[in-house]
Parts: structure tokens; sequence; C-alpha cells
């Protein structure tokens, strides 16, 4: 009977033990991605504030490169174009990587092949399992990003010009100043955020790489969700289990947002220049 009872005793406290496991990893893993979060973004600004040139420069002009979604080659279609990634590598100790790019070929061009092989750890979330640190081992066939550029609203927020009220930060064809181009403040506008919605190919534009609020999908946030879909903030006795979704604003501050949070906040922090009150949460 004692040994029943001691076994019962055991079985309890390790079920017990496991959520709270649980919960420090799930902890850990979002601290990880915050940390990531905050990496990018500071790098967008450093990035940025090397090519300011001014509002009126020319695009031919490599140095006036601000904030884009693409390396910019009008000569191929986005999703064909590099990303704002490949754009940043420099900035992001990543200047070997970089220099292998040929900027004035597609991402799927095979002198690029090389240079786009290349996975990066920061670029994933940790809870996705995307990366096994004990096998060092990567689930996807392909180098992929979980963390993507905010363009604004609507299926064509990507292709809007600069001041249009739904536009967001990247845009295909359009750059944003970091020094005057947020009439809504860069604390209200968001730059990046985290998807577990069909991740593409960091080193490739378009959907992979820059993405913007569809109403139509709404709500935003959780999983089979447009965005975020890692973070399911623990379980709950009473209620719904909130899930949470990391982003990186425009003054390069992370935040988590909720999948409680409504569909008309993220539309309003979605854009650059939108002049919209943003809602309570």
């Amino acid at each position: 009977m004692l040994v029943v009872v001691a076994a019962l005793c055991v079985l309890t406290c390790v079920g017990l033990l496991f959520p709270a496991v649980q919960k420090v990893r799930e902890a850990a893993a979002r601290m990880t991605c915050q940390s990531n979060f905050k990496w990018w973004a500071t790098i967008l600004h450093t990035h940025a504030d090397a090519h300011y040139r001014g509002p009126d420069a020319p695009w031919d002009d490599r140095t006036t490169v601000f904030l884009t979604g693409t390396v910019q080659n009008p000569a191929l279609p986005p999703e064909r174009r590099l990303s704002w990634l490949v754009e940043v590598l420099p900035y992001a100790e990543q200047g070997r990587a970089y220099n292998k790019f040929d900027l004035m070929r597609g991402a799927d061009d095979p002198v690029n092949e090389g240079a786009a092989s290349n996975r990066f750890r920061n670029l994933v979330c940790p809870s996705s399992g995307e990366y096994d640190h004990n096998t060092s081992r990567w689930k996807s066939p392909t180098p992929i990003t979980h963390y993507v550029g905010v363009a604004g609203i609507g299926t064509d927020a990507a292709e809007l010009p600069l001041k249009h009220p739904r536009a967001g930060v990247f845009g295909y064809d359009r750059r944003t100043s970091l020094k005057d181009g947020f009439p809504d403040g860069t604390s209200n506008t968001l730059l990046l955020i985290e998807t577990a919605n069909e991740p593409g190919h960091w080193a490739f534009g378009g959907r992979a790489t820059v993405r913007g609020f569809e109403p139509g999908t709404a709500p935003y946030i959780g999983p089979g969700r447009p965005f975020g879909g890692f973070h399911n903030g623990g379980p709950v006795l009473v209620g719904e289990r909130l899930h949470t979704c990391t982003v990186a604003f425009a003054d390069t501050s992370v935040r988590s947002l909720t999948s409680a949070t409504a569909p008309e906040v993220l539309e309003a922090l979605a854009t650059v220049g939108g002049r919209e009150d943003v809602p309570p949460p």
C-alpha cells in the first residue's frame, strides 16, 4: 500500500513539474525571440542611417536606400527579387554572405544559390522547433524566416505608393525614411512581426519577407492566423488561452501583442501615415 501511495505521489509531482518546466522553457524562448526582434530592428535603423541622403535623392543611386521591401530591381517581380534581409546583411555581421550575392540577379538565380543557402538562427522563432539545438539540425528543407516586414493594410499593401494612408513601412517599390517618413510616429508604427503561417525563404522578396494585414483574414494573431502562432501563453483554468505575438515597432521597441488585440488596433499600428487614432487595446 505504501509503495502504491509513494508511486502516486511521484506521478503527481512529475505531473505538476512538467507544466512548470514547459512554462520556463516557453518564457526563455519568448525572451530569445524578443532579442532577435530587437537585433533586426536595430540593424534596420543602422542601415537606414548609413544610407540616408534626403527624401529627394534619386532612385538610381544605391546610397539612397532607406527601408524597402526588396532590393530594387524593376526587371524582376517582387517575389523573385532579393529581400530586405539581404540588403542589411553587412550590418548584421554577415558581410561575407552579403558579398556573395549579385544584387542585380534574382534570389532564385543560380549565381545567388550558394549565398541564399545560409541559415540564421536569429531569423526563426525558438518556440517553433525549426532549429534543434541538441542535434544542430534544421526542420525545413530551405532556409526560412518567421520574421517579416509589415507592409500596411490590404492585399495590395506592399504595392501602394509611399504616402497612401494604408501603406506601412515595407513596400516593393517605395522607400520609407526613418528621418521624416512616419507621420504616425515611430512608436506607433509596426516594423516587424512574427508569423507561423507559411514562412518563406529569408532571401526572397514578396510575401516571404513582407506582409500586410488583410482585413478578410482577421482575427490576425494566434495558431492558424496570419501572425503569431508560436507562443501559446501557457495553460489556463478558466476562459480562452491568450496567444502572444512578438513585434518590433519602428522606434526599435519590442512588445508582445496578444490574440485579444483588436483588429482595428493592429491595422492602425500597421500604417506609417494613416493619421488614425490608435484605439485602446
